[in-house]
């Protein structure tokens, strides 16, 4: 075969492919798709969108006539952008509700009836509710909600979101149909799409007084009714933070008003700063349970009702002091009126033991040491109702507190009859010992103990042995002093105890513990000392001491000055970790010295560092660890 035939055959192969490939294009013709869906319910002015396969290249744009059931006359005729599966329509903005039907006209259809009919509804649109129905501000300052209701469009830019005043707050361009589109947009507040019933609005600035808003949904020309949306000033965790601020700083304040009209009490030797006043009973130096139970309830009460205002103003909007329910105001009732009752009961009666020398939690359950049942579940009925008061209220979400928790009628009974079972305990149990002051008499060996219901017939200890005292045999070992008015005709207000020598108890030295047991097993401890601290000079270390005024004592006399000093002070009794107290010549308050201040030589020699201050009279206090003291005046010239 020749070479030109060959090239001859070449072309012709070549140009048969061409034409049937030109004839296979021309071949493939427009379909419609049985998949298109118009949704059940739809606006003017909304989206609609043909489905089928369609190709661009042959014709560009394809006419679509929009016709009403029922009739044959077209009500508008659309030419519009072709794409490879789809065809875009959008409804006329003054499409009336009915019932609609399309005609395609494209390539090779022609009037072909498009699946699916259109129904137009009256005010289509409706917003349920805005979720959640108060918004908080996310990490950017911005808040997201969420739309809930129905008939939104599945096309993003059909959907407008309103606020009353202020007009369409999401741009066109800022319209997604994924949420992370939404969340990548740099434009904020941005809307996505979820479904015909859920739109999502993402990073909306509220202004600063802007309040409770509403809010409506456009689609098309159809609009929604209005609903409430509230932006938060202030989060969750801020209200709560700020409400115990304020309720600690409302504490502080009402400490130190306190603290000015009160010093530190000091119980053998231990400080108890102004703070205890609230719960410690004088008396018996013993926490008290009615003064817990009545400052847990008030603090509750003032904590809780900021709380609620806090989050109705800050969060709500709402600007109006809440309400106090009759339920709460019911356990204050019963709470002071227990507090006044037990100090009336206290004052027919007597007061309760006074157990060991320092308070301690276990006196809200005990009296002199000894667990009382009533005392008990008046105890944990307290906790409980505020620890549930106070989970409850913080529990809830500020957005949609109105109030107090409710407190059942049941509670409130249970309360009632819990302070009404402690009250009557207190009432016939007998009153327990309380010891106010010791001596001790070591020539007599006879130990003196001022008090109250202090009975003639109780045991004694000291350092946890039993005194071998048996009053109805030796009536001469106690004398009795008889307290007036006392609920037991055992009861002393001061007995004098003679001590006979007893094994392995030694009594010439140092410091002891004395107890006493009354029949009912309540009992009070009080320590003693057999050598108290006593201060007989008071002099400048360094020497070189001042001229004598007349009737000033030489033995107790420093230079004054601006500068420290060091002071020689001798005298008996000194421990370690001794203390002091200084109150310069015109001083109102004593200036405490410990630690480097005070120097422990040996029982008999402190070296004390102060400031003597201007010339006159100071006062010098010594406090020893077990708390006796000895106190002089000293000269500063």
């Amino acid at each position: 075969m020749s070479v030109s035939k060959a090239m001859r055959i070449v072309f012709y192969v070549f140009l048969l492919i061409v034409v049937f490939a030109r004839t296979s294009n021309d071949l493939r013709a427009a379909s419609l798709s049985d998949s298109t869906h118009f949704p059940d319910s739809l606006s003017a002015g909304q989206t609609v969108t043909i489905i089928g396969e369609f190709d661009p290249t042959k014709q560009r744009t394809a006419i679509v006539k929009l016709y009403l059931v029922g009739t044959e006359a077209a009500l508008k005729t659309f030419s519009e952008d072709v794409t490879d599966n789809s065809i875009t329509v959008t409804l006329p903005d003054d499409l009336k509700p009915g019932r609609y039907y399309l005609m395609l006209d494209y390539d090779n259809l022609a009037n072909a009836l498009v699946p699916g009919e259109i129904r137009v509804q009256p005010n289509a649109v409706q917003v349920d509710a805005t979720h959640p129905t108060t918004a908080y501000s996310n990490a950017n300052g911005g808040f997201d909600f969420d739309v809930i209701g129905r008939n939104f469009s599945e096309n993003p830019q059909d959907d407008q979101i309103y606020i009353s005043g202020k007009g369409s707050i999401v741009a066109p361009d800022s319209r997604f149909a994924q949420k992370a589109e939404c969340e990548k947009s740099t434009k904020k507040p941005c809307l996505w799409v979820e479904s015909t019933e859920k739109l999502h609005v993402i990073g909306y600035q509220n202004e600063r007084y802007q309040g409770p808003l509403l809010l409506s949904v456009q689609v098309g020309t159809a609009r929604s009714a209005e609903k409430p949306l509230v932006l938060s000033r202030m989060s969750e965790t801020g209200v709560l933070l700020s409400s115990i601020a304020i309720f600690l700083a409302l504490g502080l304040l009402v400490y130190r008003l306190v603290a000015k009209g009160l010093r530190d009490n000091f119980i053998d030797g231990r400080r108890f700063s102004p703070f205890w006043s609230f719960f410690i009973d004088k008396e018996t130096n013993s926490y008290s349970l009615s003064k817990f139970q009545l400052l847990a309830f008030s603090s509750v009460f003032v904590f809780g009702y900021l709380y609620v205002f806090l989050c109705r103003w800050l969060v709500q909007w709402q600007f109006v002091l809440p309400d106090v329910p009759s339920s709460f105001s019911g356990i204050l009732a019963i709470s002071a009126g227990t507090t006044v009752a037990a100090a009336g009961a206290t004052a027919l009666r007597g007061s309760k033991g006074a157990g060991p020398v320092f308070p301690s939690a276990a006196d809200f359950i005990c009296t002199g040491g000894q667990v009382v049942p009533e005392r008990f579940q008046f105890f944990v009925w307290t906790l409980v109702a505020c620890f549930g008061f106070t989970a409850l209220l913080v529990s809830q979400d500020p957005a949609t507190i109105t109030g107090f928790p409710q407190i059942p009628q049941g509670l409130l009974y249970v309360m009632g009859v819990s302070a009404g079972g402690y009250l009557g305990g207190k009432l016939t149990r007998s009153p327990g010992p309380v010891l106010r002051n010791i001596a001790w008499d070591k020539d007599n060996n006879v130990i003196i103990v001022q008090g109250e219901n202090l009975s003639s017939e109780a045991d004694f200890f000291i350092d946890q042995i039993k005194l071998p005292i048996d009053p109805r045999a030796a009536q001469d070992l106690v004398t009795p002093t008889p307290q007036e008015q006392a609920s037991d005709r055992t009861f002393c207000s001061e007995l004098k105890i003679k001590i006979n020598p007893i094994a392995g108890l030694d009594l010439s030295t140092g410091d002891h513990m004395f107890r006493i047991t009354n029949k009912d097993a309540q009992f009070a401890d009080i320590p003693f000392t057999v050598d108290p601290p006593a201060i007989a000079e008071v002099t400048d270390a360094a020497g070189n001491p001042p001229a004598t005024p007349p009737g000033a004592d030489p033995q107790k006399m420093i230079k004054s000055g601006k500068g420290a000093s060091i002071l020689n002070v001798m005298g008996s009794g000194f421990r370690v970790g001794t203390k002091a107290r200084w109150t310069p010549q015109n001083a109102t308050d004593p200036i405490d010295l410990s630690g480097s201040s005070v120097k422990f030589v040996d029982s008999r020699t402190l070296k004390i560092t102060l400031v003597p201050g201007e010339p006159g009279s100071g006062i010098l206090l010594v406090l020893t660890p077990n708390g006796f003291s000895a106190m002089t005046t000293v000269t500063v010239v």
